[in-house]
């Protein structure tokens, strides 16, 4: 009995984080894959748990499945928050570049997402696959039980802590993505107030809409090979922020 009620808390953390990361959570996967891709984890990952004895009440199983259940949750939520820093970043550009009212349909959330933050989501995901990134979070799902054990979730100052210190960093890594784009546009703002000012019988809400898209799309160019690097820290933070979460979830003694 206590070897099946092991794998039923793998298995419940191991679904809590597929279902929400942004790679094996997205709408378009059906749920049978889901649920068939978290068993078979599960399996790989049972004969790496250490087994412990387990109260078989039924209110005891319940409130381990539910500590389990949040574990994996909590990881892919994590996840999500790195990824939607991109959001943040495409948010603040579509702004200045006048996209602002110009949004797209995610089929992910169901919710209508900036233009530019769709662009570099969608780029990030597919850089991700190709760096073998969904590797390393299965790998993150197996290390998890060596950093915190069946039964040893402790939500505490340290699991809250981590929480805000990510979505304190979701916004400043998107700021620092969306920086050079939108100091571009802000340069070509100025231009057109000076030309506002010396010239006024130009028109310059008519001339600065195509003109500050034109100059905001140059500054997407340019600051690419940066975009990647930002990539790099995304990819790294996120997996260092789940290791950070899962120690700040431990049980101290």
């Amino acid at each position: 009995m206590e070897s099946y009620l092991t794998y039923l808390y793998i298995f419940f953390r191991c679904i809590g984080f597929i279902i929400i990361t942004p790679v094996f959570g997205r709408r378009g996967v059906p749920a049978a894959t889901k649920i068939g891709f978290a068993a078979l984890l599960a399996f790989l990952v049972y004969p790496m748990v250490d087994s412990i004895e387990y109260e078989q009440d039924f209110w005891s199983i319940m409130i381990i499945t539910i500590k389990e259940s949040t574990v994996g949750i909590v990881m892919g939520f994590i996840c999500l928050l790195m990824f939607s820093a991109l959001y943040v970043a495409g948010e603040m550009i579509d702004l200045q570049m006048g996209f602002s009212m110009v949004n797209v349909l995610d089929p992910q959330s169901n919710s209508q997402v900036p233009l530019m933050g769709n662009f570099f989501y969608i780029l990030a995901i597919l850089v991700f696959l190709t760096v073998n990134g969904h590797h390393i979070l299965i790998s993150t799902i197996i290390k998890s039980y060596e950093i915190l054990p069946l039964d040893a979730v402790y939500f505490g100052q340290g699991f809250l802590r981590t929480i805000v210190h990510n979505f304190i960093e979701m916004f400043v890594l998107g700021i620092k993505i969306a920086f050079p784009v939108v100091s571009v546009v802000l340069v070509v703002d100025v231009a057109l107030g000076i030309i506002a000012r010396t010239v006024p019988q130009m028109n310059v809400f008519i001339v600065g809409l195509p003109l500050k898209i034109a100059a905001g799309t140059i500054g997407m160019i340019m600051v690419m090979p940066m975009y990647l690097i930002a990539l790099d820290v995304i990819y790294n933070g996120m997996y260092n922020n789940l290791l950070t979460l899962l120690r700040g979830m431990l049980a101290q003694p």
